[in-house]
């Protein structure tokens, strides 16, 4: 590995300089966190309660407490699909996010080294 290509590019410490000058965290300006994990709770919550539901239903019979118990379990597949829909949403958001900022990085190295050239 030569020196050049240990040391970063001015462009890139420009680069790192920008970002760091946004004095974002992760923590609480994060939503993709905070969305996904509601949306792991809403699936977990959707599975468990169709779980339920069903081992209510088994072994009875007719009547308004196995519609109830149906309509329990309806209700906790909706969660489920609502639940993982969010999850798959937020993760898509935060790896494009991550994409869109290597794409930047890379765009600004090529273009540093067709001006050098």
């Amino acid at each position: 590995m030569s020196n050049t290509e240990s040391t970063p590019s001015a462009r890139l410490q420009e680069f790192q300089t920008e970002v760091d000058s946004m004095k974002v965290d992760g923590g609480k300006a994060n939503p993709e966190r905070v969305w996904t994990t509601i949306g792991s709770l809403l699936m977990i919550a959707g599975i468990v309660l169709a779980l339920i539901a069903w081992l209510n239903i088994q072994g009875s019979g007719k009547g308004a407490k196995t519609d109830d118990f149906a309509t329990m379990a309806v209700f906790g597949l909706v969660l489920a699909v609502v639940g993982s829909a969010l999850f798959i949403v937020m993760s898509i958001r935060r790896y494009f996010r991550y994409w869109l900022v290597r794409l930047i990085f890379e765009q600004r190295e090529q273009t540093d080294r067709i001006i050098a050239r």
